[in-house]
């Protein structure tokens, strides 16, 4: 099944094409009072034209600890088998709109294998 290139961004990789897109959703947490308050959430939607690679990074606020990677493709190099993981903050990674150096950067860094 091809690939919708409309309204995505391309980005090259080590003679690889990736798109990338941000998505924005609206996800429904409690607060303290116990109401339900909707909170937006912005992901960053990055893939591969052959669709083996597939993440979501969740554009982290300023007051978040951490940034929440969703692995949604078979190749993950980093640590195989992973679905979700915790990954360290980086500089200028809450910027509304996020660059291709940036985007180039996360996946270097998805596909860079961890030595445990």
């Amino acid at each position: 099944m091809a690939v919708s290139k409309k309204g995505r961004r391309k980005v090259n990789y080590k003679g690889r094409e990736y798109l990338w897109y941000v998505q924005e959703a609206t996800q429904k947490l409690p607060d303290e009072s116990g109401f339900v308050e909707p909170v937006k959430e912005r992901y960053l939607r990055i893939f591969d034209t052959k669709k083996q690679f597939i993440i979501a990074y969740r554009i982290p606020e300023p007051r978040d600890a951490f940034a929440l990677l969703k692995i949604e493709g078979i190749q993950f190099p980093r640590q195989p088998g992973a679905r979700q993981l915790e990954m360290p903050r980086w500089k200028h990674d809450s910027k509304r709109y996020p660059t291709a150096d940036f985007v180039r950067r996360l996946i270097d860094w998805c596909m860079t294998p961890t030595n445990e």
